[in-house]
């Protein structure tokens, strides 16, 4: 008697570590670590079948595109309907070591029982997953060969299942750090982490998702008797999730701050998310906003004397920010180098470290490959130094290591463009043709080769060859309008509110918001989150910053709604005056409007004005 209770007992640990692992199988169904056992289980469920599965996806691809992946395997995701077969009939989430990520259409009916939240929730149980992937956490997968066997005698499974049940802190440790970096992958991606644990004791996903479970199939356990329970689960992670909020919402800002020109405070915002996550992307963003920096420190340092080549899309305007930061210290101010010139190299060396930093978390991280060949080139050219310069020799090694790696076509054109430049520099001149002659015919409507090909002919032959490029050149390249809208007839406002308005004075439609304060250079910054989709940055009680994703029902001054394709955006707005790619999309920001556009797959996703 004393035996079965302690197996009962042990059994019902059992449950637990699945349901904290995220096990993924019906428990006496579990035998391997590869997908190809899964797929002789589980029929694969289609997009026709259930569209969700296509949502779930592009979510994956889209964390994946922020967390990474661990060298030699390729993430992937399969969506299996239960067999029929199977009497447990479950599978919820897990991770293979051959890269898969394994779950089935319950998960998707638990995640989306709240529709408007669905793609957050599902975001963050697929980010859990990818997180212990990413760690090389397997250890669920020690507990399913054991169970299987049928003809294993009681004493050896009790055997095994306590030695499990032995690290059943270390294993709770592990899920929370999968909680942990969960939850920092899907706020990266763009997804809404509030809703996770919410402000609500009494609704909140982690118990939602147990109770969600048919009871009989986790064996008659009940909820209370499982230690520790999900309740309490959600609680540590709740007084965690705190720091983890304010961190995600500077990254969040950095992004914001970025878009909008200010690259000193996007430095600051993204340092303060690097303290909490050193992440790829993390550093990636602040080597760009460094770079960028830079380039405007460029721009005031060499006034009308322009970059010989194109590397980067635009150099962008001076903001009123960065203008104050580039011309210098004034009284009260410190730890501010005194000229452009000082500030353009102290930025794009750091920009150049970042990079490489960025690499040494994931060598095919093709983006970092791209800008640090790219910056690489610029202090070549900036260097005095006599002969050729190791920078230019360190960019092509860098761009050639990186297009073995280039993960699609579309990443390809960029990086070949590049390439042909710093070839150029070491003196290869028929091989830095042919890249760029390559680059455009991958890409015909990049504008970037075809100038650096306008321009090496022309440093060749002056006056002959440049004049045939540069008219195919402009056929590519769109000139921004910069003129004011005439008596603020489009002046940019959300639910009649606008930067600048009072942050108290918000109307009630908007909902009660979910906030976390950070600092960026001192200064206390408050990001608030609202039912209505909208999130404003404030500091003071002002609204700095205002954007509004995916659900707003509302239009931009110019009639832009969410969902609107990008051909729309530009026959309202007219061509940006600046863009930038982002991990999942595109941002088109117009300074004169005060707005940016985030787009992924040619249709917007969400704007700010700023």
């Amino acid at each position: 008697m004393q035996k079965r209770k302690l197996l009962s007992g042990l059994l019902g640990l059992t449950v637990v570590l699945m349901v904290l692992g995220g096990y993924t199988a019906a428990v006496r169904a579990q035998t391997s670590d590869q997908i190809d056992y899964w797929r002789t289980k589980y029929r694969k469920l289609t997009f026709k079948e259930d569209p969700r599965v296509e949502r779930a996806h592009t979510i994956f691809q889209r964390l994946v595109q922020v967390a990474g992946k661990r060298p030699g395997t390729v993430p992937q995701l399969f969506i299996g309907a239960s067999a029929a077969s199977e009497p447990w009939g479950i599978v919820l989430p897990i991770a293979l070591p051959d890269g898969w990520i394994v779950l089935s259409s319950e998960v998707l009916d638990i995640c989306y029982q709240d529709s408007a939240w669905g793609d957050d929730r599902l975001a963050f149980v697929l980010a859990h997953e990818i997180a212990h992937q990413l760690n090389d956490d397997f250890w669920h997968m020690r507990l399913p060969p054991a169970l299987e066997k049928s003809t294993m005698a009681p004493p050896v499974a009790l055997a095994f299942i306590e030695e499990i049940a032995s690290t059943a802190e270390h294993v709770l440790a592990r899920e929370l750090k999968a909680d942990m970096s969960g939850i920092l992958y899907a706020a990266m991606a763009g997804f809404n982490t509030r809703v996770i644990v919410t402000e609500d004791r009494h609704r909140n996903f982690f118990v939602d998702w147990v109770r969600a479970l048919d009871r009989r199939r986790l064996g008659g356990v009940a909820e209370e008797h499982l230690r520790p329970t999900p309740a309490e689960r959600a609680e540590v992670l709740r007084e965690n999730l705190r720091r983890i909020v304010d961190a995600t919402a500077a990254f969040e800002a950095g992004l914001w701050f970025y878009y909008a020109g200010d690259y000193q405070r996007a430095i600051g915002a993204f340092e303060y998310f690097r303290a909490v996550f050193p992440s790829r992307e993390v550093l990636h963003n602040l080597a760009v906003s460094h770079n960028q920096f830079a380039l405007q420190a460029y721009q005031m340092w060499k006034k009308d004397v322009p970059l010989p080549f194109q590397l980067f899309r635009a150099i962008d305007p001076l903001t009123r920010a960065s203008q104050r930061v580039l011309e210098g210290p004034r009284r009260g101010d410190t730890g501010v180098l005194s000229t452009p010139a000082a500030q353009f190299r102290q930025h794009l060396d750091k920009a150049i470290a970042l990079y490489r930093e960025a690499l040494t978390l994931d060598t095919a991280y093709t983006p970092a490959a791209v800008n640090l060949g790219g910056a690489l080139i610029v202090r070549g050219v900036h260097t005095e130094t006599q002969g050729l310069k190791a920078d230019f020799y360190d960019a092509v090694t860098t761009l050639q290591r990186a297009l073995e790696h280039a993960p699609n076509a579309s990443a390809t054109p960029a990086l070949l463009n590049t390439l042909g430049v710093a070839l150029f520099y070491i003196g290869q001149l028929e091989q830095a043709k042919a890249q760029l002659v390559q680059a455009r015919t991958l890409a015909p409507a990049y504008a970037a080769p075809v100038f650096n090909l306008g321009y090496m002919a022309h440093a060749a032959q002056p006056h002959t060859n440049a004049q045939l490029s540069w008219p195919a050149y402009q056929q590519r390249v769109t000139q921004p309008s910069l003129a004011f809208p005439a008596n603020g007839q489009h002046q940019e406002q959300v639910m009649g509110r606008g930067i600048g308005a009072v942050e108290n004075r918000i109307p009630p439609e908007w909902g009660s918001p979910a906030k976390s304060t950070f600092l960026v250079e001192k200064k206390a910054f408050t990001m608030a989150t609202y039912p209505a989709r909208i999130m404003t940055l404030s500091q003071d009680g002002e609204i700095l910053m205002l954007i509004v994703r995916e659900g707003y029902q509302g239009a931009s001054a110019r009639g832009i709604k969410i969902g609107a394709a990008d051909k729309g955006v530009l026959a309202h707005y007219g061509p940006p005056s600046r863009q930038s790619d982002t991990t999942y999309g595109n941002n088109w920001t117009y300074d004169v409007d005060r707005i940016a556009f985030q787009l992924r797959d040619g249709k917007v996703v969400s704007w700010l004005l700023f």
